[in-house]
Order: structure tokens, then C-alpha cells, then sequence
């Protein structure tokens, strides 16, 4: 989930963000002027200079030949993340399309006075063109698979491309998504740190305590407001799975997660049967998201492939916040290479299942749950999502703790080879990483290891029903 700042830091995050505006008060500012275009039936994009003679009303696109990509952002805004939707368009139109690049929006999102709306945008520089005048498509439900299909058919039919990316624009909770959500009350998640002039999360509470799990079978993403419903790992399954076979007849280039806590490897074992690269964070995501002005650069000057844009988008995250805060991440993930990367996990669960039978003393246990607890692993604002790398060098560094009969003895020098061949398959997966001070040993890749109870959508997923993981952590809960 994305975190919405509170009025009393907004004014120090916004003051400097990299964004164009000074303030929550311009924010909102903003927004209103952008609702105001967004209902007319011609809307040109809000600017710095709104009275600009070069902007024009035209919903009509000459439509180009194949070009090097299409980038596709679905925004599902019908949440408290709507203000910054408009931020987010304004910096894709601060580029806008161009002979290399179609960049196109899917915009769902209620007003003020409750009107729901359902808008597609071909963005070009200083325009947006609205491309859905049909009635049938003037509101829709961003948490019904049907529209996240209909979103990529009309974009990959109307705007061709050698490479697609795909965008999620929205809420995420990582691997653990309930039914419904509260929304965060920042102030208990965030606090200015003068000394060092950033913004600090508070880490003392979990993520997903904040939550109100009232739906223990159904996990998402893209949350509607208006209608209640959202994506389910199923759904999301199934549309992707519809897409890549029936429309796009192949991977996405990029899939990527303007959200909170995507980058885990349960994340990355759904998306690989649909896109080449991921990117996503391993931490929370304030509100202002990605920089698509910074994001976009590479796609506007000539071919790149999609490991070398979502290298750049998280070297564009990096510029966006090193210096707002020291509680960031953003990584890229070479999908190809994770198979490796699931089974190596999948063979130190069987090492480490198989230490436990042969344990003296609890040893085995004792090692394990100190690599693993909070106060020695690097843990985000959801506790129970561990840095996989540094869990590894943990439990490499505690095993000669390991107290087991002799005749298993190789049991620790086959697991110590293990880890090291893991840790060196995170580095072979992830195509960039970087974060901020506060998380300096993350290396991009998370995973699901909670100290205490297993949350119970988590052994539905299809990681936990085919990997070994899920036998551990519930050995060692």
C-alpha cells in the first residue's frame, strides 16, 4: 500500500520532493483543476503554465506504426491515492509519446461528490487525448479482471509495439493481501527526524497490523472504492494468463508495481510465466510513487530492452528519494533467472527441515530464529517480509552452532554450499537494487518468514504449495 501522507508532513515531504510543487496545499490545488479537465469531454493536461496556446482538446491520435514499446500504467485511484494520480499523469505528459514510445493510462478514479470514472488517455507531451468516449467504458471497476483485460486490449490493438510494460498503479501488501483495509494513519508510520532532516518509519508496529483482516480466504491488488472488489491472486492469474496468450501472444517485457512491498520472490514466482522483468519495492512506497518523468527518459530517445529500463526506473526511484528519506528500496528482477533462485530455496528448506530431525538441544531451531528475528535481520514495515540475501549470510554465520549427530555432519557443509549458491543467484536475479541507509544489507528480493503465526491465505498461494518454504516456516513458528 502506498502511504498517504498526513498534513503534518506533508508539507516537509512535499517542500522536497522532486515534483514541481511546494506544498500539500498545491497538491490539492492540483488535483482539483485536474478533475475539472478529466469531466470535460476534451481534456487537455493541466501544466505549470495552464494558459499555454500549444495545448489543444483533440481525442484524435494519428496512430504511428509498430514502435519500440507501449507502456501501459493502470491506475486504479478510487482510493485515497487519487490526489497523486494527477501529480503522476502530469509527469508522463511532461514527456509524452513520441516516434520511439506510446505511453497510454488507464485511469479509474471517483471525484469529489462521489461521481466514479473510468478514463484512457493516449498521452502525448502537454496532451492528454481521452480515447474512451463509448458510454460502456465510462465506469469501471478496476478490481474486476474483465477491465484489467480490456485495459491491455485496447492498448496493445490501438497502439502496436516490439516491447509492452505493464504498470500496477495502486495499493499493495506483498504476498499477504486481505479482503479489506483500513487506511494508515501516517503519522503512526512515519516521523521527521530533524537531526538528520528525513523522513523515518516507525517500525515498532507491522505493516499489516494496521490492517482489518476480515476476508482470510481472498488476497489482491487494485482496490475499488466504489465497488468493493479488487483483484485476487486468482483473478490477476487468469487475466494475465488471458492477455499474454490470446492478445499480446507473448511476455510482457516489464511488469512493474507502483506499490508497496512487491518485490518478493512469491511475487516474482506468479509474474514469471508473464513478464521478462519485474520491478517493485521491498519497503513501503510514499504516496508520490514513482517519477514517470524520470522513469520515461530512456523510451523517448531509442530501442532499450527491459532489463535496461527497469534498471533505469530504479535508479530513477533512488534520484526521486535519497533525499527525503532513509527508509527506501526499489528493485529490479530478472524473471528468467528466479527458477533457479525458488529451487535453491526450495532445497535449503529440505537442509534445514532435515537438521531440525537430527538437532542436540534445539540448536538447529535456536539458529534459525536468530537468523531470522528482527533485531539481527533486515525486516521492512510488514516484519514478516525478510531480506532473503541477508537472512542466508545470517544462518551461514551461525552454523557452527549447529549441533547435530555425527553422521549428519555433511548436512552442514551441503547447506553451506547452499547459501552461498543463494546468495549468488539473488545477485544473478536481480538486474538492479538499491536502498536507503536505513536499509543498507537489503539486497531486492524479500520473503514471507513470520516470527509468530502464518497468516492463512499465504499456504494457498502457489509458492507455498509447491516449495518447501512453507514447510519450514511452519516448523519454526
Amino acid at each position: 500500500m502506498k502511504i498517504f501522507q498526513s498534513f503534518k508532513i506533508s508539507l516537509l515531504l512535499f517542500a522536497a520532493l522532486p515534483m514541481g510543487l511546494q506544498s500539500f496545499t498545491d497538491l490539492m490545488r492540483e488535483y482539483r483543476t485536474f478533475e475539472q479537465l478529466i469531466t470535460q469531454d476534451n481534456p487537455s493536461v493541466f501544466l505549470d503554465t495552464p494558459n499555454d496556446s500549444s495545448l489543444s482538446p483533440e481525442t484524435t491520435v494519428t496512430r504511428s506504426p509498430q514502435k519500440n514499446w507501449t507502456f501501459i500504467v493502470y491506475m486504479a485511484s478510487d482510493n485515497d491515492l487519487r490526489a497523486f494520480a494527477a501529480n503522476n499523469i502530469r509527469q508522463m505528459a511532461s514527456l509524452g509519446s513520441n516516434q520511439n514510445v506510446n505511453i497510454v493510462a488507464h485511469l479509474d478514479i471517483r471525484l469529489s461528490g462521489n461521481q466514479k470514472i473510468t478514463r484512457r488517455y493516449y498521452i502525448e507531451k502537454n496532451k492528454l487525448n481521452h480515447m474512451n468516449t463509448e458510454l460502456e467504458t465510462q465506469s469501471m471497476d478496476s478490481g474486476d479482471p474483465k477491465t484489467l483485460i480490456s485495459c491491455c486490449e485496447w492498448a496493445i490493438k490501438n497502439f502496436p509495439a516490439r516491447n509492452y510494460a505493464l504498470i500496477f498503479w495502486n495499493h499493495g501488501t506483498g504476498i499477504i493481501d486481505p479482503m479489506n483495509y483500513k487506511i494508515i494513519n501516517p503519522a503512526e508510520l512515519f516521523s521527521f527526524n530533524p537531526a538528520i532532516n528525513r523522513l523515518e518509519l516507525d517500525r515498532s508496529i507491522g505493516f499489516l497490523d494496521f490492517l482489518h483482516f476480515t476476508d482470510l480466504e481472498q488476497r489482491g491488488i487494485c482496490w475499488d472504492n466504489t465497488t468493493g472488489n479488487y483483484l485476487t491472486n486468482e483473478n490477476l492469474d487468469m487475466a494475465l494468463n488471458d492477455i499474454c496468450t490470446r492478445v499480446l501472444k507473448k511476455k510482457f517485457a516489464l511488469i512493474g508495481f507502483d506499490a508497496c512491498l512487491m518485490s518478493m520472490l512469491e511475487i516474482a514466482h506468479m509474474m514469471k510465466p508473464y513478464a521478462e522483468v519485474m520491478v517493485g519495492s521491498q519497503e513501503v512506497e510514499l504516496g508520490t510513487g514513482w517519477n514517470y518523468a524520470y522513469a520515461l527518459q530512456p523510451l523517448l530517445v531509442g530501442p532499450i530492452d527491459g532489463a535496461h529500463l527497469a534498471s533505469h526506473i530504479v535508479s530513477s526511484y533512488q534520484r526521486s528519494y535519497q533525499t527525503i528519506t532513509n527508509d527506501f528500496t526499489q528493485s529490479a528482477i530478472d524473471l528468467r533467472q528466479t527458477i533457479h533462485l525458488e529451487k535453491n530455496v526450495n532445497e535449503v528448506a529440505q537442509l534445514l527441515l532435515e537438521a531440525l530431525r537430527y538437532q542436540h538441544k534445539n540448536s538447529v531451531m535456536l539458529a534459525i530464529k536468530a537468523s531470522r528475528n528482527r533485531k539481527n535481520c533486515t525486516h521492512f514495515d510488514e516484519p514478516s517480509y525478510i531480506d532473503l540475501h541477508h537472512f542466508y549470510s545470517n544462518l551461514q554465520q551461525r552454523l557452527k552452532n549447529f549441533s547435530i549427530s555425527r553422521s549428519h555432519k555433511p548436512l552442514i557443509q551441503h547447506l553451506n554450499a547452499k547459501l552461498s549458491e543463494g546468495k549468488q543467484l539473488i545477485s544473478n536475479s536481480t538486474v538492479a537494487s538499491i536502498s536507503g541507509t536505513n536499509l543498507k544489507a537489503a539486497r531486492g528480493i524479500s520473503i514471507y518468514f513470520p516470527e509468530q503465526r502464518i497468516h492463512p491465505s499465504y499456504g494457498k498461494t502457489k509458492f507455498a504449495q509447491s516449495n518447501a518454504w512453507y514447510q519450514l516456516i511452519n516448523r519454526c513458528k
